[in-house]
């Protein structure tokens, strides 16, 4: 879990480093909104927004960073704390599960 003011400068990290088929999922702390970030081939990603707006969006790095900031906005209205999860070899990022490999916490 992490602060709010966190979340961006974690997301470009995250753009940086993530590899195809790996996401990293960004829920509030009810865990009922949040989006997940999942990495296609070719340096393209898909940022996957569940609560308030249920949409997919696929795009290049510009057009994710910019639903991610909108998206952060519309679904942490009120929130201070963050739930982080990691996951690899995510074939459909929809259909994501806690089965999933996931990578072990940082902290």
């Amino acid at each position: 879990m992490i602060h709010i003011s966190q979340v961006l400068p974690l997301v470009e990290k995250q753009f940086k480093e993530l590899q195809p088929k790996e996401a990293v999922e960004f829920k509030t702390y009810k865990r009922d909104r949040g989006f997940l970030i999942y990495c296609l081939p070719d340096s393209v990603f898909q940022i996957v927004e569940t609560g308030y707006h249920n949409q997919t969006v696929t795009g290049d790095l510009v057009s994710t960073r910019k639903h991610v900031k909108k998206a952060l906005r519309r679904e942490f209205p009120r929130s201070n704390k963050v739930w982080v999860e990691y996951f690899q070899g995510v074939d459909n990022p929809l259909d994501i599960k806690k089965s999933h490999s996931h990578q072990m916490p940082l902290f």
